[in-house]
């Protein structure tokens, strides 16, 4: 029976989802059906890498042009493999690899301020003063477990102060920061240059002076930040710090991803996920371009096409790609309008991402803008649905309920409550033809 079930393609397999339930039932269960459907499709990727281009990347000049046009500005097209699909110029290689490329162009937000656009695109929920919600890697340990033994299970690589990290999961779920991805692991030198017997007696001296407080407040808080600690004295101790270190590649390797720092994030994060570490985000800036766009767009979009490029190729190279999702995301788009100052300002209402390996079926584009690139025009997607396409890519169940402190119940891809049996349900919906 589950041979022939996943025999069927996509569209079948939904139909019989449907007649079985209207047959057990006498109705039918749409929502139901998607989510049998997501997860048997997903589940693939063992590893996310997860690129963030802060700013509000520009659709229109990058996976969703609008040449000969008047908001398509001065961009032209770059030519695919694949019939009927176009990006833009400034993405060349990442063109030529459109067959292992999905893309979707009807991404939408509900606000244009970076803040909160970035808050909800990586954790599926608003930002509120009295919560603080986790993003995707977090999420991914706390439903599928920790992955390797020393090292952290997520990484972020220059996300600033304002990144949601581990939110209300706590401190052994947080992401390892990087700022320079060059640098190697901060502070890593220290467990170096001093020798085992007075690192032991620091180490004694501090349990000395936490003892009192650790007997006086015991809970679950302070249990997990003195696991958090314990955990990073035993990584400062571990071999596996030579990961970070991006001298033991070849400068022909390093070149190839390009020696800007987003360049060098990209290959750090290859060497993270390949040691076993499951989630690293790699932020590149320079998106919010309201002046000069034409003038900018050509190294900001060609070092991130550099990049990625050499990601997916040697993700294959090594066996890796199809265990490896590879996601690249913005808070928001730019506008089809081109302000007096040759740049575009903030835009919701549609903007464009990519998904790639990991499972997912490439040479595929979801969802169409309309003419201007100002609105979907078919296949809207909000931020939760394209989280929770991550989510079952990856394995995660979007219908566990995770509770915070405060005994308030989250999902991954976001979640709602139905007012009259107070059943909680989830709310992101995966993009099924990306899950193959």
């Amino acid at each position: 029976m589950k041979r022939a079930f996943n025999s069927l393609d996509p569209l079948s397999r939904r139909s019989f989802v449907e007649r079985m339930a209207k047959a057990a039932m006498g109705v039918s269960l749409l929502p139901l059906a998607d989510q049998v459907l997501a997860q048997s499709a997903g589940g693939k990727a063992k590893h996310i890498i997860y690129l963030y281009m802060a700013g509000g990347m520009t659709h229109l000049d990058t996976f969703d042009p609008k040449p000969g046009t008047e908001v398509g500005g001065k961009t032209e097209v770059a030519k695919t493999p694949v019939p009927g699909i176009v990006l833009g110029q400034y993405l060349p290689k990442l063109a030529e690899r459109m067959n292992d490329i999905a893309v979707v162009r009807t991404l939408q937000q509900r606000t244009a301020d970076h803040r909160g656009a970035s808050y909800w695109m990586r954790t599926s929920y608003q930002a509120r003063a009295t919560i603080k919600h986790p993003c995707m890697g977090p999420w991914a340990q706390r439903l599928l477990g920790k992955m390797h033994e020393t090292l952290p299970d997520s990484v972020v690589v220059g996300g600033g102060g304002q990144h949601p990290g581990a939110g209300f999961l706590g401190p052994n779920f947080e992401p390892l920061p990087i700022g320079d991805p060059q640098g190697g692991l901060p502070n890593s030198e220290i467990s170096k240059t001093i020798d085992d017997s007075l690192f032991g007696k620091r180490l004694k001296m501090m349990e000395t002076f936490n003892s009192d407080f650790n007997r006086k407040f015991k809970n679950e808080e302070i249990a997990a930040y003195n696991q958090f600690y314990d955990n990073a004295l035993e990584l400062m101790k571990s071999s596996d710090l030579e990961v970070f270190d991006l001298t033991k590649e070849t400068q022909e390797k390093r070149d190839a991803y390009g020696m800007n720092q987003f360049g060098q994030g990209l290959l750090l994060a290859k060497r993270l996920v390949t040691q076993g570490i499951r989630y690293v985000e790699v932020v590149k800036g320079g998106w919010d371009m309201h002046n000069d766009l034409w003038g900018n767009i050509e190294t900001t979009a060609g070092e991130l096409d550099q990049a990625v490029a050499a990601l997916i190729d040697d993700l294959k190279a090594e066996g890796k790609f199809d265990e490896t999702l590879i996601v690249l995301t913005t808070e928001f788009g730019r506008s089809p309008r081109i302000n007096a100052n040759a740049g575009r300002d903030h835009h919701s209402l549609c903007f464009s991402g990519m998904l790639a390996g990991g499972g997912i079926k490439g040479g595929q584009v979801f969802g169409k803008s309309d003419d201007k690139g100002h609105a979907p025009a078919e296949d809207m997607v909000e931020q939760k649905d394209f989280n929770a396409t991550i989510a079952m890519a990856a394995g995660m169940p979007l219908d566990q309920i995770v509770y915070s402190p405060s005994g308030r119940p989250f999902m991954v891809a976001g979640h709602k409550e139905d007012l009259e049996t107070k059943e909680i349900r989830p709310e992101g919906k995966p993009i099924m033809p990306f899950l193959g």
